[in-house]
């Protein structure tokens, strides 16, 4: 484990408060998916327990507190994140983190716990969470981890120092790509939205070919030759959910870009324009703002309770009907 060489201003910022003794009790990392920021959560915990930290604050990865965080057994860190099966961290967890931050550490340093991914508490959660970041123990460091900080009340942001993860530089996330034997890094940054970490994940899972097959049953839909409700079946099947919202949303997002502007400055899915333009084409840019409204809309269904299967059905039925008549070229 170590550092990603787009995260070394926020490294430098800690080290700075730790050395000065204003590192603050309590974190917020925030960010797009697939920066790293789970990873520099765990590094900053491991470099608060190490007993040897190199000059540059990072941790020496042979001492015995580094030895037992690498082997998963230092009992002055806790990671808190959903359970099994659910969804949400839960009331119960948080009122743990609590009664954990409370007892004295066990090597005479810090105790770190991390709270990942930090939006899927719940209102009980947060307000128990609250009690803890309004007392907080002497000696103690609570990390939250979220790239959706607009979900946590106010209550909790204010409370902590955020540490903000931004876009990588496109340049410098192909090159880290590129070093790891990643081909068509270029294509794969783009599909991610620029996050090095998600790209060499669709590089990993193939994900530039099983979209482009998801990509030709919409194009049959729209020409009306298949059954909505059959590809609905068959892409949960194949796919979770999450996955096929998600791309459903790139390509809405770029079909709105191509209807606003033949050549948008930025464009997720280039290698396949001409495809996405022979769809933009067929529909007006009202029907389009209103179809990625509902595609957004199915997004946060399926992070709630709703049944997946109605909720993709419901937006292929309608993404056929969007094409079934021909729509002004406006």
């Amino acid at each position: 484990m170590s550092l990603y060489p787009w995260q070394q201003s926020q490294w430098r910022l800690l080290q700075q408060s730790r050395e000065q003794g204003r590192l603050p009790h309590a974190l917020l990392l925030t960010g797009p998916q697939g920066v790293g920021k789970d990873e520099f959560a765990r590094y900053f915990a491991q470099s608060l327990l190490c007993e040897q930290n190199t000059p540059e604050g990072e941790p020496c990865g042979r001492c015995r507190a580094c030895l037992l965080y690498q082997a998963g057994n230092h009992p002055d860190v806790k990671i808190v994140s959903p359970l099994e099966g659910k969804k949400n961290i839960g009331v119960d967890q948080v009122r743990e983190i609590g009664h954990y931050l409370a007892l004295k550490s066990q090597y005479s340093g810090h105790k770190v716990v991390i709270l990942t991914p930090a939006e899927t508490m719940n209102v009980n959660s947060a307000n128990s969470l609250l009690k803890t970041l309004e007392e907080p123990t002497a000696g103690t460091v609570l990390i939250l981890v979220t790239h959706r900080p607009a979900q946590l009340p106010a209550t909790i942001r204010s409370r902590c120092q955020e540490i903000r993860f931004g876009a990588v530089a496109p340049e410098e996330g192909a090159a880290w790509l590129e070093a790891r034997g990643v081909a068509d890094s270029e294509l794969l940054l783009s599909l991610a939205d620029g996050a090095p970490l998600k790209a060499a994940q669709f590089a990993d899972d193939n994900i530039v070919q099983t979209r482009l097959e998801w990509f030709q049953a919409l194009e049959a839909l729209a020409k009306q030759g298949v059954d909505p409700i059959e590809i609905a079946a068959k892409q949960i099947k194949s796919s979770t959910p999450e996955n096929a919202l998600y791309w459903l949303y790139v390509w809405s997002v770029d079909m709105v870009r191509l209807k606003s502007c033949q050549q948008p400055p930025r464009l997720a899915n280039r290698d396949i324009q001409p495809r996405l333009l022979n769809l933009v084409d067929r529909v007006s840019l009202k029907s389009l703002m209103l179809w990625l409204d509902r595609v957004q809309a199915a997004l946060r269904e399926i992070e709630g309770n709703f049944n997946t299967t109605l909720v993709m059905e419901g937006l292929l039925i309608q993404w056929q009907r969007m094409f079934a008549v021909a729509a002004p070229r406006i």
